[in-house]
Parts: structure tokens; sequence; C-alpha cells
């Protein structure tokens, strides 16, 4: 448990859980791979103003597990996603995670996976992404589950032939009974828990496949007996509404994570989900036994928790009522190593997610002052496409940059530098001005408000100077003026010997 105090930050997401994004430059060690580069003024694009429980007070495995804390994913206005979207730092109410399993854990942290903020990455998937409906509208993401299998000789991959079918045993209960108090898929919840009226039916069919008596005792097992457990196959309610033009293209049959023509069901557009073994048996380094995590027990309603969704990207797509699967190993790390690429740049292949890169040179000509923006959507194409320019980011598969570089070869940005020219130097100044901007205003809004700013104050100082000119001008010829006249009057008017006023020449006398 815990108790904190509400609270109000400015944050973004990315980046190592443990440290802050070094202010040497993008370079980050992640995972104990330097190949992920992230850049201070890209992460400050995605930031918006958070509000979270500081706390002040925790018990139980938040004191002895790494994870401290719980991220809220529901469907909720205070949940992470939401207060992004809005607060405009994500351009849908979208998200997608993708968890993998290693055996061994570390106490700074270990590799599980990748969270897509905005929309879902398709570069993390093996299998084409099929949807389910989302049975509720608001808290917990609920699917309709019609089918419960088990299949013999275990299996990664949830893709069924009819000549499977021999292999598949159903766990007969009906569809009210699977669904009696809601199927939620859940993140937060480590394990998977189904009813109890599960129970018997499971235990049953378990029995007869491993000639073993399902239960939670620990138990040593090699990675042979391990790949020969039964796996668990799920079938899921598909979506039925209108075709948004994400899904597969193909036959039913043709799709993995489809039903098909087979006997899993009569809609050949249901979701099959697979839950191997190698996922709901978890295993403990330190008495190197496995211990099961598929619990039926559930007095109402069922969970299919963080190792259900394990070896799938899940794709929560709340405003169009669906949740997302494709089989996936969720290895974020091989994908930054195989493509080159990095989270804070934007992926070469197209892709459900908006991503926008500025890059402002020092000093360019004038004819060249012109920013690229370069922003990618849905359909994968470009907003005032730009031709290649050796400034562009060049292709990482043939040369990686290395640790003082970043990915377009230029030299990392630095949030301090103690060497930069004073003031007193022009060129240093205007260099430091655009320094300081591209770390401290990163936004094309903010920088095009900048550039007013910049652009109305050089005005009103031309204007100033001009006016100041002109003033100088008109008070010196005023002067001028007033000199000439006091000459005037010096050279027209004299004192007699006595020192009396007289005038010269003298006035005609009055008669």
């Amino acid at each position: 448990s815990w108790s904190a105090y509400e609270a109000m930050d400015l944050c973004y997401a990315g980046g190592p859980h443990d440290v802050a994004l070094s202010v040497d430059g993008p370079m980050t060690n992640t995972e104990n791979i330097v190949t992920d580069y992230i850049d201070p003024v890209d992460a400050s694009q995605f930031a918006f103003e958070l509000a979270f429980g500081c706390q002040v007070s925790i018990t139980g495995l938040f004191i002895t597990q790494l994870a401290d804390g719980i991220m809220g994913m529901e469907n909720e206005n205070t949940a992470f996603w939401k207060q992004m979207h809005l607060k405009n730092a994500i351009p849908r109410p979208e998200f997608s995670l993708c968890f993998s399993r290693s055996n061994e854990a570390e106490r700074d942290g270990t590799g599980a996976g990748a969270m897509t903020l905005g929309g879902v990455d398709p570069r993390l998937h093996m299998s084409p992404m099929v949807f389910a409906k989302n049975v509720k509208a608001s808290g917990f993401y609920a699917v309709h589950l019609k089918a419960v299998y088990l299949r013999d000789g275990g299996g990664l991959s949830a893709q069924t032939t009819q000549g499977d079918m021999g292999k598949m045993h159903k766990l007969g209960l009906s569809e009210a009974q699977l669904n009696r108090g809601n199927v939620i898929v859940d993140s937060g919840t480590t394990d998977t828990y189904f009813s109890s009226a599960l129970a018997g039916p499971f235990n049953q069919v378990w029995k007869e496949l491993t000639g073993t008596t399902y239960s939670h005792n620990p138990v040593s097992l090699t990675d042979e007996q391990i790949a020969a457990l039964p796996t668990i196959i799920l079938v899921l309610s598909g979506m039925d509404g209108d075709p948004v033009g994400d899904e597969p293209i193909g036959e039913p049959e043709d799709v993995p994570n489809y039903a098909g023509n087979t006997d899993l069901s009569d809609n050949p557009r249901d979701v099959v989900i697979a839950i191997p073994a190698a996922h709901y048996m978890e295993y403990d380094p330190d008495t190197r036994e496995y211990v099961p995590r598929f619990y039926t027990q559930e007095s109402s309603g069922s969970v299919l928790g963080a190792n259900t969704m394990m070896g799938h990207d899940v794709f929560f797509d709340v405003a169009r009522g669906r949740v997302g699967f494709a089989e996936s190993n969720c290895d974020y790390a091989s994908l930054i190593l195989s493509e080159g690429g990095s989270i804070s740049q934007p992926p070469k292949a197209p892709v459900q997610t908006v991503s926008t890169k500025i890059e402002v040179p020092e000093e360019v000509p004038e004819e060249q002052e012109e920013a690229e923006v370069t922003e990618t959507y849905e359909d994968g194409g470009d907003v005032n496409p730009t031709p290649e320019t050796e400034n562009q980011p060049v292709d990482q598969s043939s040369s990686k940059p290395g640790p003082d570089q970043t990915e377009n070869n230029a030299t990392p940005y630095e949030l301090f530098n103690n060497d930069k020219p004073k003031q007193g130097n022009s060129e240093g100044f205007w260099e430091e001005i655009l320094d300081d901007m591209k770390h401290e205003c990163s936004s094309t809004s903010c920088r095009s408000v900048a550039a007013l700013i910049i652009l109305v104050a050089m005005v009103v100082v031309i204007v100033g100077t001009r006016r100041a000119m002109a003033r100088r001008r008109v008070v010196r010829q005023y002067q001028e003026a007033e000199l000439e006249i006091s000459d005037l009057a010096l050279d027209s008017d004299s004192d007699d010997e006595e020192g009396r006023y007289v005038d010269e020449p003298p006035m005609p006398p009055i008669t």
C-alpha cells in the first residue's frame, strides 16, 4: 500500500529509469547498450504538466521490488496517457504495451519490452495486428471471451489450422459462464486469474494431457519440459464495427491470430491469443524452480494480466473501442541494434504515431534559413517533403554514430558549456542565442513566436534609432539657428562711452 499528496510537475516520457537525461549530449546508456540516442531537445517536445501522487509512505512489495509506484493506464482522466493527450503531448488517445520476459532480473532494472504512447509501432510485430472489441467505455479495458482451450504439445504462436484441431481441447464452459463479472485486460496485474468455474474443466484436461495434477507448488523442469507443457488458447470476440483501414489484408485463415476457417469459433475474425508455458510458468532463479501463475479461483470475473499480454504488442485504441493484439518478442534493444534508429527519431517505415523533428542550424546561408520540419502520419506521407541534403540523417545501417556524435554526425548538443564566447563578441553572442533557443524553445509554435518577437524587437530598435537620429538632427539645426540670431543681435547693438545703449546706425529724429 502507499499514501501520497497530489502534486503537479512538468515531465516527459523516455530515457533511463534511474537517472535524468545526460546534459552532455543525446547519448544515453539504455540497459547497458550504448545505442540509444535521446536528445533533451527532442524530449522536451513531448513534455506536459502531469498530476501525480507524491508518495510519503509505502509498504509491502513497494519497498522490496524495483517498481515502487504505479502508472495508471486505465481509461480515466487521471491516467498517464490521457493526461498526455489532454495536454496535446500525443496526437491520439492511444497507446500500446509490449511485454517480454527474462528469467533473470537485475536490481538496477531489466529490459522488459516497450511502451508506445500515441499509437503503435509495427516494427515490433511478428504477425499482423488483429482487433478485439473493448466492451467497456471507461475504467478497465474488457473483452468478451468466447472459448478457452488447452493445446497439447505447447507452442508459442496462436496460429491454428483445421488440421491442428486434434490438439485443441476445449474447456466446456458457456460464454455466459466465462464472462460473468467481466474479463479485463490489466497490465497492472502480474498474473492471470480466471473464475473458479473454470477450475474443474481446466484441472481435468490438464491431467489428461500431462499426467500430473495442476497445482501452484514449485517444480523443477527442463527447458524441453517447459516447451512441451500445454499452451492456453483464448478466443475473443473480434471487432464488429466498420473497418478503420489498419486491419490485416487477406483472408482470415491466412492471419495467425484470427480463428479463420477452424472450429475454434463460428466467426472467422474472432481473435485467438496464445499463453505458452514459458509465460504462465514463472522461474525462480534462487531455487531454480518454476511456479504456475495461471489461477482459477476468482469468485467472479477474470483478469488477463501481464503474463497473458506477454509476447504480444497490445494496442489500446480507446477512441475506436478496440484492443489490438500482434505477436511479438518485444525486443526493443535488438530493434535499435538492427535498424540503428532512435526513440527520438521518426522510424524509417510508416507508422501510426506522429513525430516531429525540427533542425535549426547555427549558421546557414540566407537562402537556406528555413528550418526543416518533417511530420509522419498514419499514411506514412510527409508534409512539405524536402529533397535530401547533406544535413539530413544518413542510413545508420552503413555507419553508426560514435559516442561523441549524434545520428546526423553533428556534435552532441550541450546544455552547459563554460567555453562559449562572451557577449562582447557579436558572432559568439548570436551563436549563444541560437544555442539557447535550441534548448529552451524546441517546438514549432514556440520558435515561430520567438522569431516574431526577435523581428518585432529589431523593428523597434531600428525605428527608435532613426527617431533618435532625427531628433538630434532637429536639435542641432535649432541650436545653429539660435546661434545665428544671437550673432545678428550682437552685430546690431553697441554701447556708448558711458556704457549706455545706443543704436547703430542711429535712429532718425522724430519731429
